[in-house]
């Protein structure tokens, strides 16, 4: 049974207040330490893959619609615009990974450096 279903008023816990910023009951000690880091750029690969794979999907595809099917073919336009999607994302994937190496190639011979600075509060 809880306090309020037997009538009682449920109990108040005493509120401990924390000290004022500044105050001086708890002075921050506060250290600084510089250090220089190394900074290296790099490439998001992923995005540029899937786009290059849905770019090379999307241009097979349309491609495939611009080809006639002969009427007395053993396949139907969907199965060739179907398979032209797979190959044509097959060749958007290769060729846009292609790319990402040669551009995260190119990214790594910029490098640079920069100061950091950790602020330790206690």
């Amino acid at each position: 049974m809880s306090s309020t279903e037997s009538g009682e008023s449920p109990r108040e816990d005493a509120e401990t207040e924390a000290p004022a910023p500044g105050s001086e009951a708890h002075d921050a000690v506060e250290t600084e330490t510089r250090v220089e880091v190394g900074l290296v750029r790099s490439v998001r690969y992923g995005p540029i893959i899937l786009v290059g794979t849905a770019i090379g999907a999307l241009v097979a595809g349309v491609a495939a619609l611009f080809f006639p099917v002969q009427p007395d073919a053993d396949y139907e336009l969907g199965q060739a615009v179907g398979l032209s999607l797979v190959a044509g994302a097959v060749i958007g994937l290769t060729l846009s990974a292609l790319l990402t190496l040669l551009l995260g190639l190119v990214a790594k011979r910029n490098r640079g450096a920069a100061l950091a600075v950790l602020t330790d509060v206690r």
